[in-house]
């Protein structure tokens, strides 16, 4: 008998209404580029003294919903991650056209998730947030996010749901679609881009292994790409201050940043970030002569007025 092809398996997601009420549809489906989400069982054993040296018996202290799957960046499906991990999403126009606007709200709403593998293993996941979201492309290469969810309960399926939407298919994002901007303005100095936006959700668990809920704690949004280095004004504006500064300086200058990613028209997702402070900026010798680049690392500033990031997908998805 051969053996289950890992190549065959698939996940999708859908929002909840309320805690506690899984869907049994799917509003969106993928393919995994890498990671997983599943059960999470956590074994520990018992510690006494006795008779031997054998350790003590083993026993589940938790049973939850936990994993990273990775995915490619379509129009079709992008949005409603960036939902789950922001929260607020604002849709406007008509078919065929869409545009939604993600921005971060003081409260996470709940997700079911399913998976197949093989065609032997179903499950649906319920109760699910996610907890962090990582979008990333090196030069030349595709878009990826990575979702980081927690969940409290996992169930087994007899078959896999027969109204899950079809697999997403349409193109998908690549780091030659970008466009950036810094500081207002356009530059084609950088040459790769990792968005990573925190929620730092725990388990909440209460008089049984399955967890009583999940808890979203403090959000953050960080931002890392790399720089071709031509002049100093990022690195005085770091270390001086200023772009004319000369003396040592605690001043964190803000800047907005955005990357564009366009498919053409109606098909483009937007991340704009209006108050970054770069927390790393090295420029090192290279005795090898090749081009300074510079890891820049930056991270999202409070600000009352201005969300950490706004993100916008226009596409042919009204949900």
């Amino acid at each position: 008998m051969a053996g289950v092809s890992g190549n065959r398996a698939a996940f999708a997601w859908a929002k909840q209404v309320s805690k506690g009420t899984p869907n049994t549809t799917y509003a969106h489906k993928s393919g995994f580029s890498g990671g997983n989400i599943a059960p999470s069982r956590n074994i520990e054993q018992l510690s006494e003294t006795e008779a031997t040296r054998q350790e003590g018996v083993s026993y589940v202290s938790q049973a939850a919903v936990e994993g990273s799957p990775e995915l490619y960046v379509r129009d079709e499906n992008i949005h409603s991650l960036l939902e789950a991990v922001l929260g607020s999403k604002a849709t406007t126009g008509a078919g065929p056209d869409y545009e939604h606007e993600l921005t971060p709200a003081a409260t996470l709403p709940y997700y079911t998730f399913a998976r197949t593998i093989g065609g032997v293993i179903h499950e649906q996941f319920q109760d699910c947030l996610v907890s962090e979201l990582v979008i990333s492309a090196d030069t030349g290469g595709p878009l990826t996010a990575t979702a980081t969810v927690m969940g409290t309960r996992a169930t087994f399926l007899g078959s896999e749901p027969a109204a899950a939407v079809d697999l997403a298919s349409s193109e998908v994002y690549n780091f030659n679609n970008a466009t950036v901007s810094e500081g207002g303005s356009p530059t084609s100095l950088v040459s790769s881009f990792e968005l990573t936006i925190s929620n730092n959700v725990s388990l909440q668990q209460t008089d049984d292994s399955v967890p009583y809920d999940v808890i979203a704690g403090t959000f953050s949004v960080a931002l890392s790409y790399d720089k071709i280095l031509v002049d100093d004004d990022n690195y005085r504006e770091f270390h001086y201050g200023t772009t004319s500064g000369t003396a040592q300086s605690n001043t964190i200058v803000e800047k907005s940043i955005e990357f564009a990613f366009s498919l053409g028209a109606n098909n483009d997702v937007t991340f704009t970030m209006d108050h970054m402070a770069f927390e790393e900026y090295p420029v090192d010798p290279d005795p090898g002569g090749d081009p300074i680049v510079v890891p820049t690392r930056c991270r999202a500033q409070r600000d009352l007025t201005d969300p950490a990031v706004i993100a916008v997908v226009n596409n042919q998805k009204a949900t």
